[in-house]
């Protein structure tokens, strides 16, 4: 059986976050094409809106520092989200740049994965990208992949860009709604897309390397 075909009998997820409060607009679009480059080497893809979720903010009572739930788990629905996460291999996380940073939305599901975190780093070890867009070219697309990095690798995920030529590529899928004849749509941005569709290659290639890879030991730990 081959390396490909072990892994997808192995059912490898990779989950898309669109941290937009916009539903099925340029986020949401330019996620869905890094997860269809993720599917096309033969793993499972989801995509969730934060935009179809009541997500209350964190009220800092601390309460997760103590090992239990947060009580707002109750009155929301981030609990739905929370078990979407914990039940994928690899997650890409995309959000536009509101005023520089993350729109609220995405910052109000960041703080409240806070439990996930003292609960043992649980979403530690898997595999995480990043997706931004902006509207002005140097309107603060990279300062939202900074803060995506940063809140995956607080939580001790496996945080990696896509590898595609060097040259002409980046690692990940910023992209601008600026153009030279004002302002376009995300799939105008042909690099963005690109980068996009890298982004979404390497987090399956990886995760699907890493599925396999765990396979192996517990076949030879069992062995």
């Amino acid at each position: 059986m081959s390396l490909r075909v072990r892994c997808i009998m192995s059912g490898v997820r990779v989950l898309g976050v669109s941290g937009s409060p916009r539903k099925g607009k340029n986020t949401e679009l330019l996620l869905r094409v890094s997860l269809e480059a993720a599917s096309e080497e033969g793993v499972d893809t989801e995509l969730l809106s934060l935009s179809d979720y009541r997500i209350l903010p964190c009220n800092g009572c601390n309460i997760c520092v103590r090992g239990k739930p947060c009580p707002l788990d109750s009155e929301d629905d981030m609990g739905r989200i929370l078990e979407r996460l914990l039940g994928a291999d690899a997650i890409i996380l995309a959000a536009p740049s509101y005023f520089g940073s993350v729109p609220g939305i995405m910052k109000s599901f960041m703080d409240r994965t806070r439990p996930l975190k003292m609960g043992g780093h649980r979403l530690g070890g898997k595999v995480a990208s990043a997706l931004s867009v902006s509207g002005l070219r140097h309107g603060g697309g990279e300062r939202v992949i900074e803060a995506i990095a940063h809140f995956a690798l607080v939580h001790g995920m496996i945080f990696v860009g896509g590898c595609e030529d060097p040259l002409t590529m980046g690692q990940f899928g910023v992209a601008t709604l600026q153009g030279e004849a004002g302002w376009r749509r995300v799939e105008e941005d042909k690099i963005a897309i690109s980068n996009a569709r890298g982004v979404g290659r390497r987090v399956a290639r990886i995760a699907l390397a890493m599925k396999l890879g765990y396979e192996r030991l517990r076949h030879d730990l069992q062995g």
